[in-house]
């Protein structure tokens, strides 16, 4: 068996173990990848696989369809997946040569289920007209054709439509199915652009800068973790959307931070850069195994102001109320604005979704008894639903009225309004995020 060939195989494997798991599709893969032995080349042949398809699963699957003679369910598992992994390729992988594609694929079956191979021939056969042709998608309804088009559950891309209206849903939908680049930021504490950019050109590794200063993307498929200058804490990986929502906090010198969700700790670590390490920020999380990642990156970066512990940020905390000068809330959400990174997010049930907006609440409470007079809180969420958003903000202040929405500077492009902005990736060419500042009054006020 060819290396290529193991990437095509392990692809398959991943893809039977993500359905039947419900794993998240990122730690499937990583801890998969760390454990084989193929090159980097294969390794990102294996990701684009199964990334792809899961990205692109409900198109692949109508398509399977309306091409098979059984119903997908009475199709052996294994031949299914094979099947949906090459019907990706016809689809998607044009660099590939299509003979190639449906030989691999059918020779895959025949050790799998031999007398499977003329179905699955013919079947791939059937669908290798959409290596050249748009895919038919009889539907008339708008959000059903988009999301079978664009593998998004009709919840999602009717919430979008709703939201956007149907030309910019859909150029959310074509964003999320994209493959966004790295984003990452020079880390001021040990070094300046200038010299972040010269270890990369060292390390034949492209970034390219973005119209934020200090934040580049990485071109093409590179280890971040296996750079030199990521092991000298060089730089840091984070998006500008996350980013921002601590730039709108505007942690100083000498202040007392606490990040209630930190890990894996990319707020925290800019806001120690920000404070030019001197203050205090305690980074917290739910689960022992990410606190630690929050010190090995604090390590890692050159950082001394941060503390990690283990905490529920939905438990009061009395030692601290009333003390913080800021408080960041990253609250779990629905992940609705980093689907393109991580595809998997986009079958979360909208049941699940719904019970969010408590859970968020609950957390932001806490943030404002953690905060002190005249302080601040920065909430945030990497999605674009406003039940998610402005309304748990809004619900907060209606229960809290020593609290207000801020205005702050912030830089060109990215201004908020009434203390709050919603970042779009169709729009702004980011995750898609949501950030709000909220001061606490002063005594008296």
């Amino acid at each position: 068996m060819t290396d290529a060939q193991d990437a095509r195989s392990l692809a398959t494997e991943l893809l039977i173990r993500w359905e039947k798991e419900r794993a998240y599709a990122d730690i499937l893969l990583r801890e998969s990848l760390a454990k084989s032995a193929m090159a980097g080349r294969d390794k990102a042949l294996c990701a684009y696989l199964f990334y792809g398809t899961v990205e692109n699963l409900t198109l692949v699957d109508y398509l399977l369809a309306g091409a098979s003679k059984y119903k997908l369910k009475k199709i052996h598992p294994r031949v299914l997946a094979i099947l949906r992994v090459a019907v990706f390729q016809i689809l998607f992988a044009g660099k590939v040569p299509l003979h190639a594609v449906l030989n691999e694929a059918v020779n895959a079956v025949k050790r799998v289920l031999p007398k499977a191979a003329g179905f699955s021939n013919a079947v791939l056969r059937t669908l290798s007209r959409y290596r050249t042709e748009q895919p038919e998608i009889a539907e008339e309804d708008p959000v059903k054709r988009l999301s079978i088009l664009y593998s998004h559950p009709e919840e999602i891309t009717g919430l979008f439509c709703r939201l956007f209206g149907e030309k910019d849903a859909e150029a959310y939908l074509r964003y999320d199915n994209s493959a966004p680049p790295a984003e990452i930021r020079v880390n001021r504490l040990k070094c300046r652009e200038a010299a972040l950019e010269e270890a990369f050109q060292k390390e034949g590794a492209e970034l390219q800068k973005t119209g934020l200063p200090g934040f580049y993307t990485l071109a093409g498929q590179r280890e971040i973790a296996e750079l030199a200058a990521f092991e000298e804490g060089l730089f840091a990986v984070q998006s500008r959307a996350s980013a921002l929502s601590v730039m709108l906090g505007a942690p100083r010198e000498g202040e007392f931070v606490i990040d209630l969700c930190s890990a894996p700790g990319g707020k925290s670590f800019f806001a120690a850069e920000l404070m030019q390490d001197k203050g205090s920020i305690l980074a917290r999380d739910l689960y022992p195994g990410r606190v630690e990642l929050i010190r090995e990156g604090a390590k890692r970066l050159g950082i001394g102001s941060i503390r990690a512990e283990t905490r529920d940020a939905r438990k009061e905390d009395p030692e601290n109320r009333g003390k913080a000068d800021l408080v960041i809330a990253d609250v779990p959400c629905s992940g609705l604005g980093v689907i393109a990174k991580k595809p998997d997010v986009k079958y979360k049930s909208f049941e699940d979704i719904g019970a969010l907006p408590a859970l968020q609440l609950e957390i932001l409470r806490r943030a404002g008894e953690a905060v002190r007079p005249g302080g601040r809180i920065v909430y945030s969420t990497c999605t674009v639903n406003p039940a998610e958003n402005g309304e748990v903000v809004d619900r907060f202040l209606s229960e809290n009225p020593e609290f207000t929405r801020e205005n702050a500077p912030m830089p060109a492009g990215y201004a908020v309004k009434n203390g709050e902005k919603t970042l779009l990736p169709f729009r702004d060419g980011t995750d898609g995020f949501y950030f709000c500042r909220i001061k606490r009054k002063e005594s008296g006020a």
